[in-house]
């Protein structure tokens, strides 16, 4: 016999419950030629026994029988779970009513006489016993969906799982390609719509300008259209998604809000589909980065929800994207560290060549000098003593940021009037401001301000502040310098109303080595350690100092913050110091706004007997050369309005001196700088500091008449 299904059929158990042996046998015979398990027992006990081994189709229970008859044997039945259904037929030798009642409520499918009839009861059997096969059939074939169904669902859910593992692995892998900022954000994007968005903006704070986005949109929807994160942000999330707007506002704006916090893990919004604009129906805003550096990115869906998995996708795609933004943040600041060292080595040899040139230029004047000429020998020697200064200085600021870094530095701490610190730092400064002929306006507290700390070094902050500032203030500008006390701290502020500060460049301008503007074109000198070692010294006396500018030619404000007192004022304050400039005198024309180096090479060509005159600036020397019309011209490359080479252009064009013979002398000695000196026009190139009696030979070369091919000394 074989199922529908075309497998062999399985026989069924029907259980048999008779207490008389000859009767048991009976019953086998009969139901023999069913094919099935007859299995015989002679009392309910045994009867509850076998139904407990295994399960039957049908139980024939006999009525009468001693101890436990029929129908409590069958109320017991009825009692477990694997027959509670079992269809239970009742034999008996005469049916009373009242027993057929109750059997029935017992579960009874049917009552039968005994003596049985074979036929009848074999037909009865059948059907049960069919109808048994049928549901065991079906039961076997639901099991078998359902497992169908699971399997399908575990393949789908692997599946599932193998394309999420491989849209990770391809974002770690695409992310890791580039450490380039402005490619990751890009990719970010991108890699976003691809796989868990319709729309993606990325938007970071702190790079280059305030916010640095890419936005990225599905080609199969109609989605906004805002060209940039501040336009989406403005226009799409504060009109549709206000709360999502609001998160990432507190995200890009709040320095104290803990971007580590579960509180902002994720903020997500979603609106009917009546109020959808265009097809973007949900929005989740992720952040990126972490402490200073604030980026969010902002993805779009056109589906109301997102599923759970999606969810724990895109924070997953979240967490690499973010490790791919800060691995490319550490580059560019490593990149940014190590282009600042270069040009902090170049700004060096820059500084060291500078007072070198007007030694040598002063050496040469005491060669060429009559004997017994004081006068010469005097200012030769003021010219050495104040470039050996200049290079102490120097040299000391170095070792300051050594000692600072290693945590070396001693500060001898005692009371100190403010007064004196900034009489100091007023004196240090002096020699700046004369040569600049610029104001400086003192304003001190109406009391005596005391600190506890080193003179010394206090007085190298303030130092360095005014410095500072009279490097980026014009000539003729204005500077002041104000003490205040409040609340236990003093105040010491020194403003200008110079070249000011790039937003993007305010929070590093205390970094070591950090410079605004690198090129030549700025021209002011300096290694960028001075405003390094006020931040360090201050903090060193417990104090703090903060920068402010209202940007590009607005001016700049220093404010030194320190623990203080105040006492009757015993000592007069300053009053405000006005300087003018020095008058510029006489022929050769030498630009240089380095005054020594200008001073020692109108000494060394005077001596030589030529006429010169000096400018100290580019605009200066244009009209110098416009009243003199010089045969020669020694120009320093690096001026504070105007670069040499642009100098350079400008006389080469101009009527005053075309054809004049140009030497540049300058601190730079690159190939770069000497290509493009030539290009603009200049005829020898020397590095400083140059020997002079190789610029004197050049200039007495033009005046007999002679030409060298373009000299390039370094």
């Amino acid at each position: 016999m074989e199922q529908s299904d075309g497998l062999p059929r399985q026989p069924v158990n029907i259980l048999v419950v008779d207490d008389m042996p000859q009767q048991q046998v009976v019953m086998r015979t009969i139901l023999e030629d069913l094919g099935e398990n007859v299995i015989t027992v002679g009392s309910g006990r045994e009867a509850l026994k076998a139904v407990l081994e295994r399960p039957f189709a049908v139980i024939l229970l006999d009525v009468n029988m001693p101890g436990m008859d029929g129908l409590e044997t069958a109320s017991l039945l009825r009692t477990y779970r694997r027959t509670a259904s079992t269809p239970i037929i009742f034999v008996t030798a005469y049916i009373d009513e009242s027993e057929m009642k109750r059997g029935y409520a017992l579960g009874a499918v049917d009552y039968i006489s005994a003596p049985v009839v074979p036929e009848i009861l074999r037909s009865k059997v059948k059907v049960f016993v069919e109808m048994h096969r049928m549901h065991h059939e079906l039961l076997l074939r639901a099991e078998e969906r359902e497992a169908f169904v699971r399997a399908e669902a575990g393949r789908a859910a692997a599946e599932q799982a193998r394309q999420r593992a491989d849209f990770l692995a391809t974002a770690s892998h695409v992310l890791t390609r580039s450490l380039e900022i402005e490619t990751t954000l890009q990719r970010i994007a991108e890699l976003a719509v691809s796989e868990l968005a319709d729309l993606a903006y990325v938007g970071v704070r702190g790079i280059g300008e305030f916010t640095t986005d890419f936005v990225v949109r599905s080609a199969r929807r109609n989605l906004p259209d805002e060209p940039d994160f501040a336009a989406f942000q403005s226009g799409t999330l504060a009109r549709i998604f206000p709360g999502v707007n609001r998160f990432v506002h507190r995200l890009l704006n709040e320095d104290t809000l803990d971007v580590d916090s579960a509180e902002v893990d994720c903020v997500s919004e979603a609106i009917g589909e009546a109020s959808a604009v265009e097809d973007l129906r949900h929005v989740s805003a992720f952040p990126l980065l972490t402490g200073s550096q604030r980026g969010v990115i902002v993805l779009g869906s056109s589906q109301a929800t997102v599923p759970a998995e999606q969810a724990t996708l895109r924070q997953e795609f979240v967490s690499r994207a973010a490790i791919a933004l800060q691995n490319a943040l550490l580059f560019s600041a490593i990149r940014d560290g190590d282009r600042r060292k270069n040009e902090f080595l170049a700004m060096l040899a820059h500084e060291l060549r500078n007072p070198l040139a007007p030694i040598a230029n002063a050496a040469a004047v005491m060669r060429s000098a009559k004997k017994g000429d004081a006068e010469v020998m005097r200012w030769a020697s003021e010219i050495v003593g104040t470039q050996v200064e200049h290079m102490v200085r120097i040299v000391e600021d170095l070792l300051d940021v050594s000692r600072i870094a290693r945590g070396t530095v001693a500060l001898r701490k005692e009371p100190v009037p403010l007064s004196i610190v900034i009489g100091r730092a007023v004196e240090t400064s002096r020699p700046h401001l004369i040569r600049r002929s610029q104001t400086l306006t003192c304003d001190e507290e109406a009391v005596d301000i005391v600190v506890d700390g080193d003179v010394v070094r206090l007085a190298q902050i303030v130092a360095n502040l005014l410095n500072n500032s009279s490097k980026f203030t014009p000539q003729g500008g204005h500077i002041s310098l104000t003490t205040r006390f409040a609340d236990g701290t003093a105040t010491i502020t020194v403003a200008d109303d110079g070249q000011g500060i790039d937003a993007a460049f305010l929070p590093h301008v205390f970094e070591l080595f950090a410079q605004a503007d690198a090129s030549l074109h700025r021209s002011l000198g300096g290694l960028g350690i001075g405003l390094t070692l006020v931040r360090h010294l201050t903090e060193l006396h417990g104090g703090s100092v903060q920068c402010k500018s209202d940007g590009l030619g607005k001016g700049a404000e220093f404010a030194v913050r320190l623990p203080g007192t105040v006492t009757e004022r015993n000592t007069p304050a300053l009053a405000p110091v006005v300087h003018l400039n020095r008058r510029a005198a006489t022929r050769v024309l030498v630009v240089d706004d380095l005054v020594a180096s200008a001073q020692s090479l109108e000494a060394l060509l005077t001596i030589h007997g030529y006429v010169v005159r000096c400018a100290m600036d580019g605009e200066s020397a244009l009209n110098v050369a416009a009243e003199t019309r010089p045969d020669v011209v020694v120009l320093d490359i690096g001026l504070p309005d105007m670069t040499g080479y642009e100098l350079a252009r400008h006389l080469r064009q101009g009527d005053a001196c075309p054809k004049a013979l140009m030497i540049a002398l300058s601190g730079y000695g690159q190939e770069e700088h000497v290509r493009q000196a030539m290009e603009a026009g200049v005829d020898h190139y020397l590095v400083k500091p140059a020997d002079p009696s190789v610029l004197i030979d050049l200039v007495a070369a033009r005046n007999e008449g002679q030409d060298f091919d373009g000299i390039v000394a370094t």
